[in-house]
């Protein structure tokens, strides 16, 4: 059997399938039945190059950049990250919480001007955290939650009469506008498609509080970023987090990036160390189920 592998796994591959040749360029070995890799090498283009492919592994979670009917023509299995970032990205909502709450970023501009001034903050017991999307990172992020005394509601686009570690989940339009209305941190995990783009924009956005934040760690294009500045610069909401946006690397000149109510970053909410350990054991498991001719993990239909 012939696989491409991601150099950066190809060692720990061939360590561990010595019986398989693992190769790292699509170009040495056509033939290939396994690509494992990151998404850029999914077009249909350079796929059209290997006629004996049935499986692909991303190493993204996200797969709104994939030709999803072109794998299936194929009938090429295709399987994601998803749970590989789950734990990394929810801790780092829970930061970018706890940042807002404590007044991090007055304080951070009060020390680059060796100002002394103090602010008063609301505690974040008793608040209310409202998270659009129910999948694995949006449970790990309630769980997460839940020792700091706040109300998590959660929005599913399909119905549900409860889910573990959320107090109450909603759905539907008036589910959403609830949920947006209602919370003082309102934390965007869904993905990207055709339903849930721009379904965060100025028509729900003005129904948030004037206190209340807005976290996005998922795609960029979920948020309207036009309504989303307007709504910052005119104080409709307080704060926003960003870490995705409409377009990557964010544009120089994007007004974001000057905003005193704007936390951004480049796309790195789910990079930690331990996700190499993860990946490896994600890769161990999926190989040995190809072979076997198993059920494979994190298959998209």
């Amino acid at each position: 059997m012939n696989i491409i592998i991601d150099k950066h796994y190809l060692e720990y591959a061939r360590k561990t399938y010595p019986d398989i040749k693992f190769f790292e360029e699509i170009d040495q070995c056509p033939e290939a039945e396994a690509l494992i890799g990151e998404p850029h090498n999914f077009k249909p283009e350079i796929l059209d190059k290997m006629p004996n492919l049935r499986w692909i592994q991303s190493f993204r979670a996200g797969y709104d950049n994939i030709d999803m009917e072109y794998l299936k023509k194929r009938k090429i299995t295709f399987t994601n990250g998803r749970d590989i970032f789950s734990v990394p990205i929810a801790e780092e909502v829970v930061l970018r919480i706890l940042m807002h709450n404590a007044n991090a970023l007055k304080y951070i501009d009060n020390q680059k001007q060796h100002k002394w001034e103090r602010f008063k903050r609301t505690e974040l017991m008793g608040q209310t955290i409202g998270i659009i999307g129910t999948g694995s990172i949006a449970t790990e992020i309630a769980k997460r939650l839940q020792g700091f005394g706040v109300k998590v509601l959660g929005f599913k686009r399909t119905p549900v009469l409860a889910m573990a570690y959320f107090d109450e989940i909603y759905s539907g339009k008036k589910g959403l506008e609830h949920v947006m209305a209602n919370s003082d941190y309102i934390v965007v995990t869904v993905d990207l498609n055709k339903d849930t783009y721009h379904m965060i924009n100025k028509d729900n956005i003005n129904l948030m509080k004037n206190s209340a934040s807005l976290i996005n760690i998922a795609r960029g294009s979920i948020i309207n970023e036009k309504d989303l500045a307007e709504a910052l610069k005119n104080n409709v909401i307080s704060y926003a987090s960003m870490d995705v946006f409409e377009t990557e690397p964010l544009e120089e000149n994007n007004e974001l990036w000057d905003m005193k109510n704007v936390y951004l970053t480049p796309h790195t909410s789910g990079i930690v160390k331990n996700n190499k350990t993860r990946w490896e054991k994600l890769i161990k498991i999926n190989i040995q189920n190809f072979v076997d001719n198993e059920a494979l993990i994190n298959v998209i239909k």
